[in-house]
């Protein structure tokens, strides 16, 4: 909100190009400049003040014309700006782009840039191993017109809303200059790349955005991210594209691969307009764009990435304790930020993962090389960041330096690279050009230290220019020709006591006490009249003067010019730049897995299009390198067309929840090129890898723990297919005993009579051994424990078959659960036990109900499926009374029996 004094005095000129500033920007807090601080006004003042906790003051103490006002240091504005992007608020940067000594009257001020979550660039804002994405999401509906989004018409409101169905996507990280496009006609779709992105901020069309309410599937979607509306017709499929093309100066988009991606278009071309909107400055790093190929990558959800905890721990969301912590060794940021994206894209073809395989291999084979390699990788500088500053036209003399020093490690690396055998190490090193002539020309310009302003000179070496040396020794040595002048003067007039000063306000002048203000010769200019002296100028004076000072300023200027140009050249190079950005981070990310598999004794995995997942001796990657307490016992699977299911039982603690995610961590980890931790293996790919572990509810949502297992669960049995690897862990506890196994129980057979996937199912439902009975491809596993002195022993080895024993009254007999309780419980267990195969072996918790009574309720139902078959026969036996039954009545009583039982 603008908020404007209705009456007082009349506004000052700087109150009025505030207004103006203001009323462009009036959704963001405006930082006007004003010296060495940013001023805010009004109410921008008020939330900056509570926010940030600084002082609120006013501008005006007289009464009805007090404005509000609150200020930061314009160097401090690093510390202060996230806590404002935190709280959901949008800045405005308003500059003075004027020099105020040329400036006649106020000095003119102008907004450069705006900041919001998905636009930050500064390095000291952003994680450096993460990156920082800005997204745009334009949904399609598919009656009623191709708007880019629902508009609300009268007589609309209580009616049906219309559901999107299909929806276009666009992310880029304006740090970095990645850009990227894709449509899918599936809102799961766009949920897995939102999650595995999770941008700062997120850009939807305004008619979309403001009717979120009638789209409650696209509202839950979207509802953690920070949302942006944006204007409709920017979205539009001729404007958008235009404005693509418009950028890369291109006819088309054919030569990215983009052109027939309708709606994947309208969301970049919304996307860029918008980061040139706030940016207000160069954009040359987004040199291209990329199509996303979704059939390339195998897509990690939300759940899964959770359970598996690649980035992030399941119980505090710290990044210790994951996959990416345990494995990220890059030496560089853009290596850790390139590796962060493998771990979450696993590859989904053959070729491409052999592609990374072959250069881990010679990296690991060849200790010279991985040595030689990684040290030149540690002398490399954020490349990628440092063009998009440059790009910007905010790059200072130390980033041009960091980026001198690290093409001095192209030349090398690319030596090393050309003759290897592996060709994405050839292909890496055809990407490291060397613009050398650039990297000499900055070494030569700047000094090895520079400092972080570019407007206060010390810049430039000497001998870059010679007017700079010139001017430099103009600046040098004034000092010593006021020392001189005044030597002579002393001389020249015999007064002992007259000394050359400097005030701002006179600038240099002659003082001389009043002793001997007698003695001034005629051409002392009286310029100011003090107690006990007086002070003089005179034309010689006043001429170096000039001289001297015009030398530092211009000085100052001319280096700044000088610098500037040195950027520019730079930018010339930038396509060059972020090739060799982006070759240096694959070529980090490699050499980390070569050096892991070496360290930790990782193995090579045959990757296929197979349908065989066979990892021998297996060890959980993360596990592994943090169990201190005992040593990590490997374990195998082997699953394949004929064995698709393990079922795997065992009591608490034995490792079963442990086992089935490192099945999952070694296929992730083998579909992204790197080595895993086995003794042999062999990957067919997956498509999809899915998990339902763990207990979690959704408040918010207004979602319980069994909903989100169900739903969890639900995702899984409708997207799953043959070529896809499903974790399971504990499905169907979240509800009673008797549901909770006829889910499990139905969710399994499910998979194996129709998906045919392979999977892994870790339960304590015992009774699910039964189910490889009826089908074969379902096999039993248990985790080996042995009992000794009425304690448990836990083995951490997995063998085929069912265990004969979950040992929960075991365990709750050590926990201290009285006596009589546990010899009920192992009473009633007996009986359940005894319940569990009908009388022809078959599992008696599935066998099919007959209903012969329609409308019988479905708890009547539910106590027939688990009862047992037996009991009515038994209760007829015990009630006959031999002695007085007939041989008539006895063979009725056999016939109802055997009518009973079959």
């Amino acid at each position: 909100m603008i908020h404007k004094p209705d009456s007082g005095p009349p506004q000052t000129p700087m109150m009025q190009q505030y207004f103006s500033a203001k009323e462009k920007h009036a959704d963001k807090i405006l930082f006007f400049r004003m010296g060495d601080f940013y001023e805010m006004f009004f109410d921008d003042a008020e939330i900056a003040s509570s926010i940030l906790g600084i002082t609120l003051t006013s501008r005006s103490k007289e009464k009805g014309s007090r404005i509000p006002m609150a200020g930061i240091p314009v160097k401090a504005i690093d510390s202060y700006v996230p806590k404002l992007l935190r709280a959901g608020k949008r800045i405005a940067i308003c500059e003075q782009i004027q020099d105020p000594r040329e400036a006649k009257g106020i000095v003119d001020r102008e907004v450069v840039r705006v900041i919001t979550p998905g636009t930050v660039t500064d390095e000291r804002l952003l994680g450096e191993k993460t990156h920082n994405y800005l997204a745009s999401l334009v949904p399609h509906f598919s009656t009623r017109g191709s708007s880019s989004a629902e508009r609300p018409r009268s007589g609309d409101a209580e009616g049906p809303a219309r559901q999107p169905t299909s929806w276009g996507l666009a992310w880029i990280d304006v740090s970095t200059g990645r850009f990227v496009l894709w449509e899918t006609k599936t809102l799961s779709s766009v949920a897995v790349q939102l999650d595995r992105m999770s941008p700062s901020e997120l850009l939807l069309p305004e008619s979309f955005a403001f009717n979120l309410g009638r789209h409650p599937d696209a509202e839950t979607l979207v509802g953690d991210y920070f949302i942006t509306p944006f204007a409709d017709p920017l979205f539009d499929r001729k404007t958008a594209r235009r404005t693509l093309v418009d950028h890369f100066k291109t006819q088309n988009l054919e030569g990215f691969g983009c052109e027939h991606l309708d709606l994947g278009v309208r969301a970049g071309g919304g996307l860029l307009r918008y980061v040139e909107d706030t940016q207000k400055a160069s954009l040359s790093h987004v040199n291209k764009v990329e199509a996303f190929r979704e059939s390339r990558v195998v897509p990690i959800d939300q759940a899964t990435r959770r359970a598996l905890e690649l980035t992030a721990t399941q119980r505090d969301g710290d990044r210790r304790g994951t996959l990416l912590a345990s494995f990220d060794r890059t030496s560089t940021a853009a290596g850790g930020r390139k590796f962060r994206e493998w771990i979450l894209e696993p590859l989904a073809v053959v070729d491409e993962i052999l592609y990374r395989q072959n250069g881990v291999a010679t990296l690991a084979d060849d200790a010279l090389l991985r040595e030689q390699v990684t040290g030149l990788l540690k002398t490399v500088h954020d490349l990628e960041r440092i063009c998009t500053r440059v790009s910007y036209g905010t790059a200072n003399a130390r980033d041009l330096v960091s980026l001198a020093h690290t093409l001095e490690a192209v030349p090398p690396l690319r030596k090393l690279l050309e003759s290897t055998s592996a060709c994405v190490l050839r292909d890496c090193a055809c990407r490291l050009s060397d613009p050398g002539d650039l990297r000499t020309t900055i070494l030569e310009a700047l000094v090895d230290e520079p400092p972080l302003t570019v407007t206060e000179g010390g810049l430039l070496r000497e001998g870059y220019s010679e007017e700079l040396d010139e001017l430099r020794v103009i600046a040098r040595e004034g000092k010593q020709w006021f020392a001189r002048y005044q030597q002579r003067e002393i001389q020249r007039t015999g007064i002992p006591s007259l000394k050359v000063g400097f005030n701002k306000v006179f600038g240099y002048y002659i003082e001389v006490t009043n002793a001997h203000k007698d003695k001034a010769p005629n051409e002392y200019l009286r310029k100011q009249t003090l107690k006990n002296c007086e002070r003089f100028i005179t034309p010689d004076l006043k001429e170096y003067e000039n001289k001297v000072l015009h030398a530092r300023d211009r000085a100052v200027d001319l280096e700044h010019e000088l610098f500037a140009e040195l950027r520019e050249r730079s930018s010339e190079h930038m396509i060059e730049l972020q090739e060799i950005a982006d070759a240096l981070a694959d070529l980090d990310v490699l050499t980390t897995f070569a050096t892991l598999a070496v360290d930790r004794g990782y193995t090579r995995p045959t990757v296929n299009d197979g349908t065989r997942l066979w990892i021998e001796d297996g060890r959980h990657p993360v596990v592994e390198q943090i169990a201190t307490t005992e040593p990590f016992i490997p374990n195998s699977v082997d699953l394949d067309t004929d064995r698709e299911i393990m079922i795997i039982t065992g009591p608490n603690m034995a490792g079963k929840s442990t086992y089935i995610r490192q099945v999952a961590l070694l296929t992730l980890l083998a579909q992204t090129g790197s080595f895993i931790p086995a003794k042999e293996a062999e990957i067919g790919i997956i498509d999809r890898l899915f998990t339902r572990v763990g207990a979690s509810d959704d408040l918010t949502r207004g979602q319980s723990t069994f909903m989100v297992e169900m739903s969890e669960t639900a995702n899984i049995l409708n997207n799953a297919t043959s070529r896809s690897l499903v974790i399971l862990d504990e499905v169907g506890r979240g509800t009673s005993t008797f549901d909770g196994v006829s889910l499990a129980w139905a969710i399994t057979e499910h998979i194996a009579g129709r998906l045919h996937t392979r999977t892994l199912f870790a339960t304590h439902y015992h009774e699910l051994t039964s189910i490889t009975l009826d089908h074969p491809t379902a096999r039993n596993f248990n985790f080996l424990v042995k009992e000794w002195n009425d304690d448990i022993v836990f083995l951490r080895k997995v063998v085929e078959g069912g265990a004969d024993r979950s040992y929960g009254i075991h365990v709750a007999r050590l926990a201290g659960i009285p006596r009589a309780v546990i010899d009920r419980a192992r009473e009633i267990l007996g009986n359940l036990e005894s319940q569990s195969l009908d009388l022809n072996d078959k599992p008696a918790l599935a066998r099919k109900l007959r209903r012969t009574e329609p409308d019988r309720e479905p708890a009547a139902m539910q106590l027939d499926f688990f009862q047992n078959t037996h009991d009515e026969v038994i209760k007829m036996i015990k009630s006959v009374n031999l002695d007085s039954t007939t041989p008539l009545e006895a063979l009725q009583l056999l016939a109802e029996l055997r009518r009973k039982l079959s």
